[in-house]
């Protein structure tokens, strides 16, 4: 993986943002992705909930701690879901589609945040999130040079 240099030669510093699905079998392998961008040089942003990423910190070696971090934005409270649920492990599956829900409800919070870091990639997962592809778009608009992201 080459990186990117800009008009003047020099390495380009790219702001990534993570926002999987919560999820362990996507959050870690996602805080894997982070670890690699980190070691190319990178900043790495990974949202997620309180719990979650407070489960997820003992993976991260010190040594990237400088270059990714933890956002955590609160899960909003959903009347269908037990206290402290943030993850699939943590509820039977027939709740699963009201975590989604939920997720959904962290829409004005990533928004604010995405808005004020203004990060140069954002790889969600495969859960649509519709309000990431509109954020999306709306900057694409108004860059075009958004729609051709550098390379790692």
């Amino acid at each position: 993986m080459t990186s990117s240099k800009d008009c003047n030669g020099a390495k380009l510093r790219l702001h990534v943002v993570m926002f999987p699905w919560l999820a362990f079998g996507h959050m870690i392998p996602h805080l894997e992705l982070s670890k690699l961008i980190a070691q190319k040089g990178h900043t790495v942003s990974f949202i997620s909930t309180p719990r979650n990423i407070d489960r997820l910190l003992p993976r991260l070696p010190e040594n990237l701690s400088s270059a990714i971090s933890f956002v955590k934005i609160p899960l909003p409270s959903n009347n269908k879901l037990p206290e402290d649920c943030e993850a699939t492990t943590d509820v039977p599956f027939h709740l699963v589609p009201y975590l989604k829900i939920a997720m959904d409800g962290m829409r004005i919070p990533v928004t604010e945040f995405l808005e004020s870091s203004k990060p140069d990639w954002i790889l969600q997962d495969f859960v649509p999130i519709g309000f990431l592809q509109s954020l999306a778009a709306s900057d694409a608009k108004r860059d075009s040079s958004a729609l051709l992201p550098p390379r790692l």
